[in-house]
């Protein structure tokens, strides 16, 4: 499509398509590419792997152009089905234990080890210099519109609450219908400063 395209994998030898460069990623520790390298950069459900997604997000930005965009996808920990099963479940991901994670080659990174929330993804974009230009939702959970309702509740608590609370608990991304309604997953378009 006339891109020139570099791929990153924490294990380059094993990939495998042909014509296309990888380069040495581990996002909890760098990429191996100079400052300020890509117009643009994607990473597709790999924050939640990391141990250490505020490293994850800084070594993006330090590869990002100025003025080039980050297009990150997540799970949305946010949305209000997931809200629930904390509630009654207490996780918002499914528990791992020693024998998975041993089946799992003993690699963290094979695991969803940090669920981040909305506010926190807001907050590592923001000290990094990437502004949310955007947040879509992969798709449509009709099950969730049995908590509709609720939502309604919430909404309606949220425009009652002063500016400074609005702003203090984030109601402007917490009840935004693309997180708290939205699919299994979140895009972000994020802008470089």
């Amino acid at each position: 499509m006339g891109f020139e395209v570099t791929c990153g994998e924490i294990e380059p030898e094993i990939f495998q398509v042909p014509d296309l460069k990888c380069i040495y990623v581990d996002l909890n520790k760098k990429i191996d590419a100079e400052n300020d390298t890509f117009d643009y950069v994607c990473c597709v459900d790999g924050l939640e792997h990391m141990t250490d997604p505020y490293r994850a997000v800084q070594e993006f930005s330090r590869v990002l152009k100025p003025g080039g965009y980050g297009i990150f996808t997540i799970p949305n920990y946010s949305n209000i089905e997931k809200r629930f099963k904390f509630f009654w479940f207490g996780y918002l991901t499914h528990p791992a234990d020693m024998e998975k994670f041993r089946k799992a080659g003993s690699n963290l990174f094979n695991f969803h080890n940090s669920p981040l929330t909305i506010t926190l993804l807001d907050l590592i974009f923001s000290i990094n210099d990437l502004e949310v230009e955007k947040i879509m939702r992969n798709a449509v959970k009709k099950r969730q519109y049995f908590f509709l309702p609720v939502v309604w509740v919430m909404k309606l608590i949220a425009m009652m609450a002063t500016e400074e609370a609005k702003k203090k608990y984030g109601f402007d991304l917490t009840l935004k219908d693309e997180v708290i309604l939205g699919g299994n997953n979140l895009i972000f378009i994020t802008k470089k400063g």
